[in-house]
């Protein structure tokens, strides 16, 4: 069985996120402005974006509250998109690859 890790967005700083985010992917489950529920498989790792999108989150405003994350189911048609998820809406967040030992 494999170590994952479980952050608590309610106290972990962003640069926490963004690391589990970058070593790996990220189960994130977040509530959108309708309150319902959504889980995401996420990551910020270069290997398993698509190529042609690296770059897309640069379209993306920036805010020191919202992450900008690879969701790696986001377009049915495509593939992965890019999402943009404010921190206080992540409800569960947990590492599920790239966890070091």
């Amino acid at each position: 069985m494999s170590d994952t890790i479980k952050l608590d967005t309610s106290q972990a700083p962003r640069s926490s996120l963004v690391n589990c985010l970058r070593r790996g992917i990220c189960e994130i489950t977040y509530e959108d402005r309708h309150g319902e529920q959504h889980t995401a498989m996420c990551t910020l790792r270069r290997a398993h974006m698509e190529e042609e999108k690296k770059h897309d989150w640069i379209d993306h405003e920036y805010d020191a509250d919202i992450l900008v994350l690879w969701d790696m189911n986001g377009d049915d048609w495509k593939g992965g998109a890019w999402l943009q998820v404010p921190i206080s809406r992540i409800v569960h967040f947990e590492q599920l690859t790239g966890v070091r030992q």
